[in-house]
Parts: C-alpha cells; structure tokens; sequence
C-alpha cells in the first residue's frame, strides 16, 4: 500500500516536475541543470524503494533525464497550430534522426501537418520510453511515449475548440505527459 502511494506521489511530482521544466513556476528558476539533477535524484530514491537495483536505477534516470526529458521537443510539441515552418523551424526538425522515418512514412505535401507532428513526437518520445523499459524490465513503460504523444494531440485539440479555459494546452499536457510518464515509469 506504501508503494502505491510513493508511486502516485512520484507521477504527482514528476507532473508538477514537468511542467517546471517546461517553463512554468518561473519564481523556482530555470536552470536546466538543477531541474535535472533534482528529477534524477527524486526519480532515482523511487525506483530504489520500488526493488530496483543501485545500477539499474542508475541507468534508468540517466536515460529518463537525459533522453526522454532531455530532447528537444519544440518543433512538433503544438501538432502543427504554428502553420507550415520557416526555414528554421525545419532545419530544427530535421535535427534528429527520426525526422528521416517521417519523411518516408508521410507523403510530402502532408510534411509539418497535424500527422507529421504526430509520428514525429511518437518517436522523440517512444525512442527513449523502449530503452528505458528495457534498462527496468518494466513493459508498462513501452506505452509512455504513446500516451505523452497523444496527451499533447488532445490538449491541442481542446484549445482549438476552447475547452480549456484556465490553462493553456502547453501546461496541461506537461503537467499530464509528466504525470502519467512518472506513474508508468514506477508501476
């Protein structure tokens, strides 16, 4: 019972962490390094209660922190509500490798449109949530970057028929993608 209360406070705090990260609770500060260091220290003192090993909690952190975290995110993040990116922007999404896989599996006059951003964000999220399920053995996790990818489509979607009247579709879905990615990570 104990643990199930650590791992719902944990999703609550890695929610709160999230949106911390993203830029919300600027009195906190903005320093990425210690948002990082107090992520990893939190998450890795949960993943210790919950019977996970010193090395592989270890493990576990620097790839939540350093990848599923750590990415990038901003070309894709509002599923195309910016329009067809400047130069910019699509030498940002051509940054990473999986834009590649995008290119292939969307037809390019659907490029930077609703479904591009989707699959896009898919694997940004998806790539890290594999290695990570691996590193715990935990299966629950491989779902997380379905569940962060999808979060962010309907957050979207509710702020373009104005369904979120105090928080923005940014707030709310890191503070759910941070939620639901902390409850997933200890479950």
């Amino acid at each position: 019972m104990l643990t199930m209360i650590t791992n719902f406070l944990y999703g609550i705090f890695e929610g709160f962490w999230r949106r911390w990260f993203g830029g919300g609770f600027d009195k906190l500060g903005d320093n990425r390094f210690v948002q990082h260091i107090i992520g990893f220290i939190v998450g890795f003192i949960v993943l210790l209660s919950n019977y996970y090993g010193f090395i592989q909690s270890l493990l576990a952190m620097f790839a939540f922190q350093g990848l599923y975290w750590a990415i990038g995110h901003g070309p894709a993040f509002d599923m195309s509500r910016d329009g067809y990116p400047d130069d910019e922007m699509i030498k940002r999404y051509k940054k990473y490798f999986w834009n590649k896989w995008c290119e292939f599996l969307v037809p390019k006059d659907s490029w930077y449109g609703f479904g591009y951003d989707f699959l896009w964000m898919l694997f940004r999220y998806e790539l890290p949530a594999i290695l990570i399920s691996i590193i715990l053995g935990n299966y629950w996790f491989l779902v997380a970057g379905f569940v962060t990818t999808f979060i962010y489509a309907i957050c979207w979607s509710l702020s373009d028929r104005n369904e979120l009247k105090r928080l923005g579709p940014t707030s709310l879905a890191e503070f759910l993608a941070g939620f639901f990615s902390g409850l997933l990570l200890v479950i």
